[in-house]
């Protein structure tokens, strides 16, 4: 399989700096808004491949500050409580939920991702690990424009963007460290051959998310899809072919279609900076979740950071029909899957 070895800097200019495709259907409702995202980012001018609520590179540079503070006061200071950590602890177990335990976390695995974080804010230079909102942003706002190039032959009409969510990739803070993005990746194509999706034509393209439920303590992954109408048609066959495939404890659909409206909101919507935060609550006895961006609570937002620090962006991207070294493709689709391989 074919990589690169660029810096994720030089290629998200190289790659914003190429035509782009305009939408070509009036505005959707706007998607909610990620952390510190704010209107017309001067940083991006007059850029069109990006919406207006696209995340500033100055609020990715203080999110970062505050995961890498919050890191260090999880792993404050072992031992008994005492003074020097007496504030941190209790602030610590003010974020926790009851009845949700949560795993022991590497120190040293903490520090290490504390060092990189840290150094990106100094230099202004994206620390290269995944578990950093400024290296993410400039991943989105590459792939952003890779993905607008690569399906401008396709007309709205002719698109869906669909999230698949699977049962089997519900994890506690148990288990979500036995598990890896390549994993996952592994069991969702089986899950795409077994339904017959990969044999089909047309181009599909999926990156892998996460969200966590605090009041059960499960970390829900998920992918974010773009492809075909006639694909998206054949996701729906994924609950016939596949257990666990089923209906979420919300009521939510195992596979959820939409059309697509406005692509530059929902191509970039498909690579997001960080993992949310979505209670579920109980109205008239009935499960019912909390819609909008909510941090993690800690030391689970930490352990979401440590499990995207040890994974690789190739990991998390699945592309069927789209490009490939022995069938290949358009040049448009070919610089999207050198960026998904070589990105990360």
């Amino acid at each position: 399989m074919a990589t690169i070895n660029i810096s994720p800097a030089v290629l998200a200019a190289k790659i914003m700096a190429a035509p782009h495709a305009p939408s070509r259907v009036a505005a959707e409702p706007a998607q909610p808004q990620p952390l510190g995202c704010a209107t017309g980012d001067p940083a991006k001018g007059s850029d069109a491949a990006l919406p207006d609520s696209f995340e500033t590179e100055a609020a990715m540079v203080q999110e970062d500050r505050l995961r890498a503070r919050q890191a260090r006061r999880v792993m404050n200071h072992p031992g008994p409580t005492n003074w020097v950590n007496l504030n941190d602890r209790l602030w610590l177990a003010k974020q926790q939920s009851q009845g949700v335990l949560a795993t022991e976390l590497n120190g040293g695995a903490i520090e290490a991702l504390i060092t990189k974080l840290e150094a990106g804010v100094e230099t202004g230079q994206p620390a290269l690990t995944l578990a950093s909102a400024l290296r993410m942003r400039t991943i989105r706002m590459a792939l952003g424009r890779a993905k607008l190039d690569a399906f401008a032959e396709y007309h709205d009409n002719d698109l869906r963007t669909v999230t698949v969510i699977y049962s089997g990739w519900a994890y506690t803070p148990a288990t979500l460290d036995g598990v890896t993005a390549s994993q996952i990746k592994a069991q969702f194509i089986q899950h795409l051959n077994r339904a017959g999706v990969t044999k089909m034509p047309g181009p599909l393209f999926a990156m892998l998310h996460g969200e966590f439920e605090a009041s059960s303590g499960v970390f829900q992954l998920h992918f974010h899809i773009i492809t075909t109408k006639s694909k998206a048609a054949a996701l729906l066959r994924l609950p016939k072919f596949v257990k666990g495939y089923t209906k979420t404890a919300t009521g939510a659909c195992p596979v959820r279609r939409s059309p697509v409206r406005n692509r530059i909101r929902q191509f970039t919507y498909l690579a997001k900076a960080f993992w949310p935060g979505k209670p579920v609550v109980l109205i008239d006895g009935v499960p019912k979740r909390v819609h909008g961006y909510r941090r993690i609570p800690e030391p689970f937002g930490t352990q979401v950071l440590l499990w995207l620090d040890r994974q690789q962006l190739a990991d998390l991207i699945v592309m069927n029909g789209c490009w490939s070294p022995r069938k290949g493709g358009t040049p448009a689709m070919r610089r999207l899957y050198l960026l998904a391989q070589g990105g990360g």
